[in-house]
């Protein structure tokens, strides 16, 4: 595969009925952003949500395109950190919207960052006056393969990860490639964590390419990055799809890592020794440890999918964080606690989600992944 030229598709859609949308993909393609604002006649006053770094950074040239336009752009900023996914956040964000707000205006929001700025913004755009159309600018490997598409809005609380949201669709994912050659290497590999899961949970061909190419070869070439983003994309899009609002049990194969990795993120207090990518790479390894153990999966594909994280530059073990404080996360984990279901691989490129998976059987896969 990697020694033929790759094609992929500018523009994806997500068939969601009226509410359908596309991603678009590209290098270099700001100039598409403003006839893409006008044909979707979103409003009259945009409002760009972003955080500072961003904002300069590439949210910018999103601010100048929409100028050019004659559009009154007006900013909003939140710090890129999962603490900003709190009510607190939310409201204050909500009444500066208010503050914007007016008599003739119809106010829109472009989120510009990456999973936090989009899973905060699309809450705001869904509660504020009931919903205001959003679009999504993302900003990060992470954002764009995953995060953006699907419509899942949240911020959290203290008992849990995403506890308080809404399924609310964009009508647009505007994905920039030249966006990600900023990226520090550890945020990037972090990003590839979904892109991986992807593979695993229905695409072989897209974890096979991953196998086969480095990382600097993504980094360097945006043929390749362009193919892995839209292959990652398109397997997101037909999950959601086919199970929008999570009701059928297809949407919870996006889940796969996710048990662990939610846990992991709340047993270290969000404090950024683990990046979200990373939680989820070693969430990965034990859902296929435990899927062996099951004898669900064979010892080969299962030590694929530990190569491939490592190939990745992702970790599969976790230091210093107790057994006791991971399982006690995971207790207020809302999916794990019902029915304590896992996503678990069965070969690469399908899952399925099992219920009632023993204690001591978690307990022996999470020991594989912890160092002291």
């Amino acid at each position: 595969m990697s020694a033929r030229r790759l094609y992929f598709p500018s523009r994806v859609p997500v068939r969601l009925g009226s509410r359908r949308y596309d991603v678009l993909i590209g290098s270099g393609q700001v100039d598409r952003f403003l006839p893409e604002v006008r044909r979707l006649r979103c409003g009259t006053h945009p409002v760009v949500l972003s955080n500072p770094p961003i904002l300069e950074k590439h949210g910018r040239s999103i601010v100048k395109a929409l100028s050019r336009g004659g559009f009154p752009v007006r900013t909003l900023t939140v710090a890129d950190t999962e603490r900003s996914k709190s009510l607190e956040t939310l409201g204050r964000l909500l009444q500066g919207l208010a503050d914007l707000d007016g008599p003739g205006k119809r106010l829109f929001l472009v989120l510009v960052g990456g999973g936090v700025v989009g899973d905060v913004g699309g809450l705001v755009a869904g509660l504020y006056r009931r919903g205001i159309p959003y679009l999504q600018v993302p900003t990060t490997l992470l954002a764009q393969v995953d995060s953006s598409i699907g419509g899942k809005t949240a911020v959290d609380l203290p008992q849990g990860k995403n506890l308080a949201g809404l399924f609310y669709q964009p009508r647009l994912v505007f994905i920039e490639l030249e966006f990600l050659r900023t990226l520090p290497a550890r945020i990037f590999c972090s990003g590839l964590a979904e892109a991986a899961k992807c593979g695993v949970i229905r695409d072989p061909a897209l974890f096979a390419f991953l196998e086969e190419t480095s990382v600097l070869e993504l980094r360097e070439s945006q043929e390749k990055l362009g193919w892995l983003v839209s292959r990652a994309v398109q397997v997101k899009a037909s999950v959601v799809e086919a199970d929008e609002r999570e009701t059928l049990g297809i949407r919870t194969a996006l889940n796969f890592g996710h048990t662990f990795g939610h846990a992991l993120e709340a047993a270290t207090h969000y404090a950024g020794t683990v990046t979200h990518g990373e939680a989820v790479a070693v969430g990965m390894r034990v859902a296929a440890e435990i899927a062996r153990r099951l004898r669900m999966i064979g010892s080969s594909d299962a030590d694929r999918i530990r190569r491939l994280l490592e190939h990745l530059g992702l970790p599969t073990t976790v230091h210093g964080v107790p057994l006791s404080r991971i399982l006690q996360a995971m207790s207020h984990d809302k999916k794990w606690s019902a029915g304590r279901s896992w996503v678990l691989p069965t070969r690469i490129g399908r899952v399925a989600v099992v219920r009632g998976v023993a204690q001591r059987l978690v307990r022996a896969a999470v020991q594989t992944v912890l160092e002291e």
